[in-house]
């Protein structure tokens, strides 16, 4: 359910899954193209019922609004801490890459970006 299927073509990202550790967008996708391969939603992001770094910063930093855009947000940025594990915190500039994709009703871009920028200071 977290995967949110909005606009059915590729624009928004809502829908926004990790392929084998690869954000895609899964309302381009046919369940045949990832048999085999581990699918990861914003569900799968919590361990044990517990919240990781990135959604703790989302919550603290006011980065979720609406909801619209919320799981597509997480797991897009989730994505960019994944490529970047082992080195220091991410720029503002890498992070705003990353989300370029994601479209966010209430603006709330600022607010994911300082959530992922202290995110990844956490986990340095």
């Amino acid at each position: 359910t977290g995967p949110k299927k909005v606009c059915d073509r590729g624009a928004c990202s809502a829908c926004t899954v990790l392929v084998d550790g690869v954000q895609r967008n899964s309302c381009m996708m046919l369940a045949h193209d990832v048999e085999g391969r581990k699918v990861t939603t914003v569900e799968g992001l919590a361990q044990d019922g517990q919240l990781t770094v990135l959604q703790q910063k989302f919550v603290e930093h006011d980065a979720l609004q609406c909801g619209f855009c919320t799981s597509g947000m997480l797991m897009s940025c989730a994505a960019l801490l994944q490529r970047t594990a082992g080195r220091g915190p991410v720029s503002k500039d890498e992070v705003e890459d990353a989300i370029k994709g994601n479209l966010c009703r209430c603006g709330t871009y600022p607010h994911v970006i300082e959530a992922v920028v202290a995110a990844s200071k956490e986990r340095a």
